[in-house]
């Protein structure tokens, strides 16, 4: 057995040698390659830093000095006559001193902070164009520009004069609208229209009215809007959109026999006498395109309106990416997808006839195939006013509520629903964003009105004054160049990226008669019994 032994330590003692210096081998290797691993990330992390922190220098100084040369404004504080943005020609009369619900307007530049542990040490030119991106995102140039952010003084609430939280709900979202107050203060007051201008001259008294006890101004409008409409201001629950159109209709119509009889005069109009009509605010025009198989003519009409009606529909069958005709293309081919947007799309929808049920006016061929019509906006308003159709006729012909909850967003596109013939529209201006909200609660015989209303927003001054003065001109010339222009074979919509806007925190309130408080935006959202929306353009 004494010689086995002696080969076997021969064997093994080897072996056992040769794997202890093979594991110091490896554990050397392994402690250079790690040292060496931590002085390159070192190094890295260093070089990363160093060029961040300059970028992050450079931006502050930029924006240091760029907001040193901004002056803030402020809308009717201490000089009533201040413009809202210094380098843009106002057209607002803001002569009167400052009057109910007084906005005022503030002015920021447009930069966004990045956090820098999202900067990757591999990854610095990445970071370098981030940065370029983020701070010049929403504006036009390389340069950031100025944004103005109106703030209103919150709410005052409205005494309920016998079931009139109708009425108090939809006056809460005209106190809450751009201009409006402006609007109607570029009236003189004077004897000569004080008889033929009732209406209007009590909405200029109540919006004026400074005391938080405002009563007897409420009443006044309230008896004004009954002489046009006697079945509101009897003590009894009336419909709140029925209020808002036989109000604003009234003013319009005021303002209209003023101007055609000469009485109506206006204060301290610039030198262009642009002034902001009231009705410029809310009204928009409808396009109707009817084309036709059997021929190429292509006919339109135009007709106004100041708010828009949808139904409250499950879901909508069409292709919008495909249309019969290239003249009853939208804007834009985004499809509509939920909540109001399935309603304008039934309001929009192609309608499709046999030829011979409705035939070509323009020319005499007696075609055999399809025509076809659509309604599309053509101009949209400064402010859309959008109802959403909740009480309907049943088939025993009795007025009954649809309590579906309906989607609304707080910022939606109009493009999709606007037609191609208006050559001044872009998928990218065509952008509204919610501010007041009208809700009915409860059933349809016993319910409650109340309001949101949103006091802090953005407001760029140069897009709304251009949507304030916008004008389709002499309508029947309208017709004949937009009739040319959809013969046109080719595809004339717009897809063109939306720059997202300057985000402003907003400040929302509940309103119920005299009952205020404030909200939040997730509140105002989810709201199952929504009734009337409005939005600003942005």
């Amino acid at each position: 057995m004494e010689p086995l032994s002696i080969i076997l330590l021969c064997v093994f003692i080897p072996v056992i040698v040769l794997l202890i210096l093979c594991l110091l081998c490896l554990s050397l290797y392994w402690k250079k390659k790690w040292k060496s691993r931590n002085i390159s990330t070192d190094l890295e992390a260093h070089t990363c830093t160093e060029i961040v922190s300059k970028f992050e220098d450079e931006r502050k100084s930029k924006v240091n000095d760029e907001e040193a040369q901004i002056p803030l404004m402020a809308l009717g504080e201490s000089d009533s006559s201040q413009h809202l943005n210094t380098n843009q020609e106002n057209v607002i009369d803001t002569t009167a001193s400052k009057k109910f619900e007084e906005p005022r307007t503030k002015s920021y530049v447009h930069t966004k902070e990045i956090s820098l542990q999202t900067v990757c040490p591999e990854s610095i030119d990445k970071y370098t164009q981030t940065i370029y991106t983020v701070e010049n995102e929403g504006t036009q140039t390389d340069e950031a520009e100025p944004l103005n952010v109106m703030e209103f003084d919150p709410p005052k609430g409205n005494k309920n004069l016998g079931n009139t939280c109708f009425f108090n709900s939809a006056l809460q979202a005209l106190y809450f609208t751009k201009s409006f107050k402006d609007a109607l203060t570029t009236l003189k007051k004077s004897s000569s229209t004080s008889d033929s201008m009732k209406l209007t001259k009590r909405m200029f008294d109540l919006l004026e009215k400074k005391n938080v006890n405002h009563t007897q101004e409420l009443r006044g409008v309230l008896n004004a809007v009954r002489s046009i409409n006697n079945q509101f201001g009897r003590g009894t629950q009336e419909d709140s959109y029925e209020l808002l159109n036989t109000l604003l209709d009234g003013i319009f119509n005021e303002l209209r026999t003023a101007s055609e009889k000469g009485t109506l005069q206006s204060k301290d109009l610039d030198s262009d006498n642009k002034g902001v009509g009231v009705k410029n605010l809310f009204t928009g025009l409808f396009i109707v395109i009817y084309v036709y198989d059997s021929c190429s003519d292509v006919e339109v009409d135009f007709e106004e309106f100041t708010s828009l009606s949808i139904p409250i529909v499950e879901q909508v069958e069409h292709d919008f990416d495909k249309s019969p005709h290239h003249g009853l293309q939208t804007i834009s081919t985004e499809e509509p997808c939920k909540g109001i947007d399935k309603g304008l799309a039934v309001l929009t929808q192609i309608e499709e006839y046999e030829e011979s049920d409705l035939p070509c006016r323009v020319c005499t061929i007696e075609g055999s195939g399809k025509s076809y019509r659509r309604l599309l906006v053509f101009q949209p308003p400064p402010v859309l006013v959008i109802h959403i159709d909740r009480f309907t006729m049943n088939d025993s012909n009795r007025l009954t509520k649809n309590t579906k909850c309906v989607q609304y967003p707080r910022r939606f596109n109009m493009a999709k629903f606007c037609s191609v013939a208006n050559k001044e529209l872009s998928a990218n201006g065509l952008f509204y964003e919610l501010y007041a909200v009208v809700v009915h609660s409860g059933a349809l015989g016993g319910g409650h009105y109340y309001a949101y209303v949103n006091t802090t927003r953005r407001h760029d001054v140069k897009i709304w004054q251009e949507h304030l003065n916008r004008s389709t001109g002499d309508v029947e010339k309208l017709k004949s160049t937009v009739q040319e222009y959809l013969m046109e074979k080719r595809d004339l919509r717009d897809n063109s990226r939306y720059l997202n806007p300057y985000e402003v925190k907003d400040n929302w309130f509940y309103v119920s008669d005299n009952n205020v408080r404030s909200t939040n935006i997730g509140e105002v959202l989810c709201h199952k019994d929504a009734y009337i929306l409005f939005y600003e353009v942005q």
